[in-house]
Parts: C-alpha cells; structure tokens; sequence
C-alpha cells in the first residue's frame, strides 16, 4: 500500500466509513460524505470549509456499494493529498477534473483502487472475490 494511505492508517480501514474517520482525524476536522446532484459528467467533489470537508457523492450518477465507495475513496486520496507536506504532485486542485489522461488523476485513481482493495481485504471471502473481480 502507498505511503500517503499507510501515513493516514488506511491500510486497517475496514469500510470506506472507517476509512472517512480515519482521514477526518489526519485533517484534524470532520468529514461528511454527501449525496446530491452534482450536474452531467461529475460524480465526486471533495469541498474544503474551515471548519469541515464535504466529499459530495452525485446520487444519480454513481451506482450505490462499491462505485459509490470507490468515488469516496477518489475524493479522500484528493483530501490526503492536501496535506502531505510539501508541494502536492501536480497541480493543486482548484475545482473538479474530468481529464481521465491527467497523470495526477490517475495517480488518484490508482491510490482509490489501492485503498478499496485493502478495505475488501478485510472482509469476508465473498467481499475479497468480489473485490478482485472489479479491479482486475
């Protein structure tokens, strides 16, 4: 598991609701997952208030269990980034991103994959099958 996963103890989350805590208390503030309508093409913005994160989740867009999850995981790489000490790799993120060739997405990407493996890792023999099968 990457180093910025295992800094935040994600590598013994349980469930992306474990693993919300666990980025909540690396930020040092609370973090809600929201559902709402976040418009065509967008299924995850991570809002940062003073006083909280908001990861949004697009309801109508994202299908409910690991797809939902796995935009969430998106969004707390994204969180986790912020702060990392020293400058962020790549550009620091000033609104939503839908370039799926943008190197720093996909390095997210593949951190969100990494995070959810681990988190089926811990569950039952149907969770880790099923877990495979998504991200083979």
């Amino acid at each position: 598991m990457d180093d910025l996963l295992r800094a935040a103890g994600l590598d013994r989350a349980r469930s992306i609701e474990e693993a919300c805590r666990l980025v909540a208390a690396a930020r040092g503030k609370p973090l809600e997952v929201v559902e709402g309508d976040l418009g065509p093409g967008v299924t995850g913005l991570w809002l940062a208030f003073p006083e909280r994160d908001l990861v949004l989740v697009d309801a109508r867009q994202t299908l409910p269990g690991p797809h939902r999850d796995h935009v969430v995981a998106h969004e707390l790489v994204h969180v986790l980034d912020s702060i990392r000490p020293g400058p962020a790799p790549g550009p620091v993120p000033a609104g939503c991103r839908d370039e799926h060739d943008d190197p720093a997405e996909q390095r997210v990407e593949r951190l969100a994959s990494e995070l959810m493996i681990s988190i089926a890792s811990h569950g039952s023999s149907a969770a880790r099958l099923t877990s495979l099968e998504l991200y083979r």
